[in-house]
């Protein structure tokens, strides 16, 4: 039978684990590699409603982008029945968590927003890398659009290719060409998207001095997100997976949606 061992040494093929960032904890967080599975949930992150939904299906495995804990950010005094940790163990369920190392991935999220973005932005090929954090590798893309864009045209283009709610934005200038977009929270780099010439940066979770820094440079700046611009990993490990393991079931998590709700 399909392990765990034999699923991550495929997802580290893909997007090597030893490219995460030093703070990430990516990799199998709860379970080991001799455990056997034969179906697999995926989802943007765990939760206690995934969790209950693989035991449902009886899910050995739980692959997610965010780590389910990080013990760079988080210390453990008690882990109680309301943490995913305790009912993963409890139910016997593992865990791998791929999250900057497919970020920075070739084939991962940030190229799957380029090809998301590059047929309704009219995108030239071979975008340069945002930030650049190994030798041929890095986070997010600059590119250039055949046509302009006005920031409004922008954010009604984004919120249909994510799928979102909604779209913030704080417009720069009138027409926008160059565009520069990191996946979930790329909100720090904004200056580095400014320095590279960028008309427009899109990324998620802006917090607000991002939003000020925007309008005094005149850059503008779309929030469509974190989980949005980061979902999209489910149905690319899906394929993936499925791809090379015939003798296990690979199944996007349907718990795993946005638990934000919006009031307009």
């Amino acid at each position: 039978m399909t392990t765990v061992g034999k699923i991550y040494d495929i997802l580290d093929k893909s997007a090597p684990f030893k490219r995460a960032d030093k703070y990430d904890n990516s990799g199998i967080l709860v379970g080991s590699r001799e455990d056997t599975v034969s179906k697999v949930l995926i989802a943007l992150d765990i939760t206690n409603d995934v969790i209950e939904e693989a035991k449902e299906k009886g899910a050995d495995l739980i692959i997610s982008h965010h780590p389910v804990f990080n013990f760079r950010y988080e210390e453990f005094g008690n882990i109680d029945k309301k943490t995913p940790i305790y009912n993963l163990a409890r139910y016997g369920i593992s865990a791998i968590c791929t999250h900057t190392c497919l970020d920075v991935a070739k084939g991962g999220i940030n190229d799957i927003i380029f090809d998301m973005l590059k047929e309704p932005f009219s995108l030239r090929e071979n975008p340069e890398i945002l930030e650049i954090v190994g030798e041929d590798y890095g986070y997010g893309k600059v590119c250039v659009s055949e046509k302009e864009f006005t920031p409004k045209e922008t954010a009604e283009r984004l919120k249909k290719i994510f799928g979102c709610t909604v779209v913030k934005y704080c417009p720069g200038k009138d027409k926008i060409k160059k565009i520069a977009f990191c996946s979930g929270g790329g909100g720090s780099i904004l200056n580095l998207a400014y320095e590279k010439g960028a008309d427009a940066y899109i990324c998620g979770d802006v917090k607000h001095d991002r939003w000020i820094a925007s309008k005094n440079l005149g850059i503008s700046l779309f929030d469509c997100g974190h989980y949005h611009t980061e979902v999209i990993m489910v149905d690319y490990l899906v394929k993936l997976l499925s791809s090379e393991i015939s003798d296990a079931e690979f199944l996007p998590a349907e718990k795993g949606t946005d638990i934000v709700e919006y009031e307009f």
